[in-house]
């Protein structure tokens, strides 16, 4: 019986350690995709910023009406190829210190190397944009509050201001309450770390303070 006793003592504390390695591989692996996507959109924001150099950079027009909405309705993003994937801009996060590449489309492939556009555009005040929960991308979205200040730089030079106005909790199925509002006019969103729901956090466009 004791012999017993004491095998079920010995496996169980192997069956612990196994679990803590385990534990420590997927923490070590996180670390590292996390660079990896740090360096990998690093390397693409220096290759945009070709094309965005400092004295090329203009602020958006005016706040759009509706009627000059219509008058725009088939505008689209201008895209970059760089290695094959197409940008469609720049995000900076003053406040995170993160400048980041915007891919479309966006995939799951896509996603592991940058932010990508998730639906609508700027011009059309529903730009919604997402993002895995790496520190190096989204992970610290969730630490921002309202009044922070976010710029989208399309490849075109144009800077469209924003400034946080709310954040939420979605559920992977709640696309409509992700893709459409009439309270906000970009959108910035990542998993939680377990995967369960959706950290978003709402903008309001600005004039820019620049004219």
């Amino acid at each position: 019986m004791r012999e017993k006793h004491n095998t079920r003592g010995v496996l169980s504390m192997v069956i612990g350690a196994l679990l803590v390695l385990a534990g420590m591989g997927l923490t070590g692996y996180n670390m590292y995709d996390d660079a990896r996507a740090g360096r990998e959109s690093y390397e693409i924001v220096q290759i945009l910023a070709e094309d965005l150099q400092p004295e090329l950079l203009h602020p958006s027009s005016s706040l759009e009406t509706e009627e000059e909405i219509l008058v725009e309705d088939n505008r689209t993003l201008p895209v970059k190829n760089v290695h094959g994937r197409q940008y469609v801009g720049l995000l900076q996060i003053p406040k995170l210190n993160l400048e980041l590449p915007v891919q479309t489309p966006w995939s799951l492939d896509n996603l592991a190397v940058t932010p990508c556009l998730y639906a609508g555009d700027p011009y059309h005040n529903n730009l919604v944009i997402c993002a895995h929960n790496f520190d190096s991308h989204f992970g610290q979205i969730k630490t921002l509050e309202e009044g922070d200040e976010v710029l989208f730089v399309a490849m075109d030079a144009e800077v469209f201001h924003y400034k946080l106005s709310a954040q939420d909790v979605l559920t992977p199925t709640s696309v409509k309450e992700m893709t459409e509002g009439a309270d906000w006019d970009m959108t910035l969103f990542t998993c939680t770390l377990g995967g369960e729901y959706r950290v978003t956090v709402r903008f309001v466009r600005q004039q820019d303070l620049q004219k």
